[in-house]
């Protein structure tokens, strides 16, 4: 188990990563590797599900196609292009326009940023079990290869994914013909040509002829939501005074990779259905704001919230009964807000997710319910070692409330010889 350990503290550093592409562009606190890949996931399991493809191994190419990043660091996609420096006309011109290069050139700089990568995964999952360790490493591999209709598939998807992330941060004017270039370059799914046509009709408005199709822009509106929880910080931490919290996207994202290495082999547990329902278990947080397990208990005023939140807080049943109600009822009518343009099916399936989570009313919704809690607090023993100041007695106390899941038990015994 220590070894998962080893894993998951690695893997979390990408939620403290920003991605190169923003940098250059000045955005101001750019999203994470980490919350890139959490909206590649979701966006992978959507579209492969309308696509009838294997809808688990296409979230699992998501999640591990970046994860190489770790050491790797993150490489733009404007292909490769060295001292740019946003501050020079010349250079502006450059990331409006794209950048070409020859096919050979990009074949060759493409093998060195294979061979790179590769050592980097290798490295990251070289103290996980053989089967897992093969498992993720197979995934970003077809992700990298294409060897399945799944990897060919997640890697276009991740393009379109960068084309709606340049749309949002630069707007229609400035994102230019760089990323829009890029994506016709390398969508070629006519199911995701389709798609790239919803995208572009939705931000320009200028398809002539334009046939509407309903799933298809349900997904899109649904994305472009979801998208916020990238810059949405996570509320518990911020309380406790942590400067640059992990964001919602950022939690969805380790929690999603926990339960792949920790749930995989639990046989009592449909791993899919797993997959999905962390990528969905707080999506309401997108309209209710995130929620911290003691919200309806803490003073109002922020300076003395942090003084309770380093206390042991205890709740009566009654009350955790109290707050449990309202929380569920109000993320119920989030969620619901949030799938309305989904096709009934995919949003059924969306809010049943939710609900087994919440209600721990399935083997799946019991195991995550738990094993989110152990990941919250494994982000906390992380944070402690710059904020020494924090006390996380109280998120001891609430995960011990929660846990008795074997695997969790075993990854609590491993944490408290870190904390």
């Amino acid at each position: 188990m220590n070894n998962n350990l080893n894993f998951l503290i690695e893997a979390s550093k990408l939620k403290e990563m920003p991605r190169t592409g923003w940098i250059i562009w000045r955005i101001k606190s750019p999203e994470s590797i980490a919350d890139h890949i959490f909206r590649v996931a979701i966006l992978s399991w959507l579209l492969s599900e309308e696509k009838k493809l294997e809808t688990e191994k296409s979230i699992k190419d998501a999640l591990s196609h970046d994860i190489c990043e770790v050491y790797a660091g993150d490489i733009t996609p404007l292909f490769y292009y060295q001292n740019l420096n946003i501050n020079r006309k010349r250079d502006k011109e450059i990331l409006m326009k794209g950048i070409r290069l020859s096919q050979e050139e990009k074949k060759k700089r493409s093998k060195v940023k294979f061979k790179k990568e590769k050592t980097s995964l290798l490295k990251l999952v070289s103290s996980l079990d053989e089967n897992i360790k093969n498992e993720i490493f197979t995934s970003w591999l077809d992700y990298e290869q294409g060897f399945s209709f799944e990897g060919k598939f997640t890697k276009q998807i991740d393009w379109i994914e960068n084309l709606l992330q340049s749309l949002e941060y630069l707007g229609v004017s400035k994102s230019g013909s760089g990323w829009w270039e890029i994506a016709e370059e390398k969508v070629y799914d006519p199911f995701l040509l389709d798609f790239l046509k919803v995208i572009q009709q939705r931000f320009y408005h200028n398809i002539k002829n334009y046939r509407s199709n309903k799933k298809l822009e349900g997904i899109l509106e649904f994305i472009l939501e979801v998208g916020k929880l990238k810059s949405l910080p996570r509320l518990y931490w911020r309380l406790l005074g942590i400067k640059k919290p992990e964001t919602v996207a950022g939690h969805i994202f380790s929690l999603s990779i926990a339960v792949w290495v920790l749930g995989s082999n639990q046989k009592d547990l449909n791993t899919e259905k797993l997959l999905k329902m962390a990528l969905c278990h707080e999506l309401s947080a997108i309209y209710t704001n995130d929620t911290t397990p003691y919200d309806p208990i803490l003073p109002k005023q922020k300076q003395d919230q942090k003084k309770v939140l380093s206390k042991m807080l205890h709740i009566s049943q009654s009350k955790k009964e109290e707050i449990f109600k309202k929380e569920y009822n109000e993320e119920k009518r989030a969620l619901e807000k949030l799938t309305k343009n989904l096709q009934p099916k995919l949003r059924a399936e969306i809010i049943q997710l939710w609900k087994e989570y919440r209600t721990r009313s399935s083997p799946e919704g019991n195991f995550l319910n738990q094993l989110n809690s152990v990941i919250v607090l494994l982000q906390g023993i992380i944070f402690k070692k710059e904020y020494k100041q924090i006390s996380l007695t109280p998120l001891w106390e609430w995960v011990y409330e929660k846990c008795d899941h074997p695997v969790c038990l075993q990854f609590l015994d491993d944490l408290k010889k870190i904390k």
